[in-house]
């Protein structure tokens, strides 16, 4: 891997960070999960078909975040290599 795709990495991983600090973002996914999560309450046992799509879009939901906490985990991780990168002095001559 090179350093610049590290530095891609850490990139997308500080956009995935203010992504989920973001405060309008998290109060729509938290409305749309309870939204949702109402509607699977209410929503007649014999209706298995709704009730599966309803759980369909909770899931779709958290894994959304999943995502966004992947990115970030990554981007910490290429931070840490591109820093030891630094310290051996090699920074700008990876190569894949």
């Amino acid at each position: 891997m090179t350093d610049t795709d590290l530095m891609e990495q850490q990139t997308r991983g500080q956009y995935a960070m203010s992504l989920l600090e973001n405060e309008l973002l998290n109060e729509a996914l938290e409305a749309i999960d309870k939204e949702v999560m109402e509607q699977w309450i209410a929503c007649p046992a014999r209706d298995k078909e709704g009730k599966e799509a309803l759980w369909q879009l909770i899931k779709t939901s958290r894994k959304f975040r999943d995502i966004l906490t992947g990115y970030i985990e990554t981007g910490k991780l290429a931070t840490a290599q591109l820093k030891q990168f630094e310290k051996r002095g090699i920074f700008g001559r990876v190569a894949s």
